[in-house]
């Protein structure tokens, strides 16, 4: 059903006016531009692609449909780079080519053929988070090699790119920090809670409210604390603590990675049969040595899972630490708002949703590689 959805996506993207958007200026209305207009060929491939698609779908490879399905919006961009810069120069030396709707919608219609294939692939981890990195690494092949340079988005790059790398590497710091440090405490207290009732209760109280606090009010809130401690303590403000920064940015999203974080590692202890710890105390073993190995070795999957979670959220929440001027990519997404250039917007939201892929990808890789090998056997029955 999703490979069916995704090929009917697939035929309206390629059909539909709109595959490419041209305009004469930066900020001037674009006109829409078929893709059969922009590339017959490129036309006639995404036929014969999704032909194959729809051919391997009737079989069992379940890998090799996803695998062909990523690549459908990288061949997008691919036919995209090759006519763009040709485009351009027909309309004038301002001109600008941008992805349109057709564009878009055919790479969510690669993303739906992936996410079918890696429905069906869950029992091979490994697989299903190729289905993913093997696309972004052609895009990113794409990217360095400049055959991407005439779209509109890679000129506003050029005019940034120092600072584009700045951004990333701030926002990769700001969410990557928020989880460790989210795990440095999430995961005691998941082991606190399962140890204790009068421990549960208050920590899926606090942790459960603070899930339900908007960003950029939490983000509110810490800014008159935090300004009031780094006048009083001279100490944090040489630390660089303030009220607007990376520090409410840092403390907001660590408190929101503890939901998931916490909940998997208490629901994954819960979960696992008393027979095996009384076999542990059985033999011997001190709770000190059940917990390290017995207990957490059965539950790292769980655990990781919820790490996973918390690192695409803190990802995706990072974009709004850039309005206390904690930086980030988010800092091209409102720029872009503002002076009402969508090539701008972009440049700041498609690197955020290709870092959460990546992570959620590596993570899947991750706790397959860490999943205890008796585990595995035991799902595949």
């Amino acid at each position: 059903m999703m490979t069916l959805t995704g090929l009917v996506v697939m035929s309206i993207s390629i059909s539909i006016p709109g595959f490419l958007s041209v305009r004469e200026t930066r900020i001037s209305a674009g006109l829409p531009v078929k893709l059969l207009d922009v590339s017959p060929a490129g036309f006639l491939f995404f036929v014969l692609l999704g032909t194959a698609i729809f051919s391997l779908s009737l079989t069992r490879h379940s890998f090799y449909t996803g695998l062909l399905g990523g690549l459908v919006p990288v061949a997008g961009f691919f036919v995209t780079g090759l006519r763009a810069t040709a485009i351009a120069a027909e309309v004038g030396p301002f001109s600008r080519v941008s992805p349109a709707a057709g564009l878009w919608l055919l790479v969510f219609s690669g993303y739906v053929l992936v996410f079918g294939a890696r429905k069906k692939l869950k029992d091979r981890r490994e697989l299903a988070a190729l289905l993913v990195l093997v696309p972004i690494s052609l895009t990113l092949l794409m990217l360095v090699s400049g055959h991407l340079n005439g779209l509109s988005i890679m000129k506003e790059f050029a005019n940034r790119r120092t600072r584009f790398f700045e951004e990333t590497a701030r926002h990769l710091i700001i969410a990557g920090g928020a989880v460790f440090f989210g795990s440095l405490i999430g995961i005691p207290l998941g082991i606190l809670a399962k140890r204790s009732n009068r421990v549960e209760k208050p920590v899926f109280a606090f942790v459960n409210f603070m899930q339900t606090i908007p960003s950029v009010a939490l983000f509110g809130l810490l800014i008159a604390p935090l300004s009031y401690l780094s006048r009083s303590i001279p100490f944090l403000r040489q630390l660089g603590i303030s009220g607007i920064g990376w520090t409410p940015a840092m403390i907001a999203l660590v408190l929101y990675s503890l939901l998931p974080i916490t909940r998997n590692t208490y629901a994954s202890l819960k979960t696992i049969p008393h027979d095996t710890i009384e076999a542990g105390i059985g033999m011997g073993m001190s709770r000190l040595q059940i917990l390290s190995k017995i207990e957490i070795p059965m539950a790292l999957p769980v655990v990781l899972a919820g790490v996973r979670t918390a690192a695409i959220q803190a990802v995706g929440n990072t974009t709004m630490a850039a309005l206390i001027g904690a930086g980030g990519l988010g800092v091209f997404v409102f720029q872009g708002l503002g002076q009402a250039a969508m090539d701008l917007v972009l440049l700041g939201a498609l690197p955020i949703v290709a870092l959460a892929l990546i992570v959620d990808s590596f993570m899947q890789l991750l706790i397959a590689l860490l999943t205890p090998r008796g585990l595995v056997m035991e799902e595949g029955k």
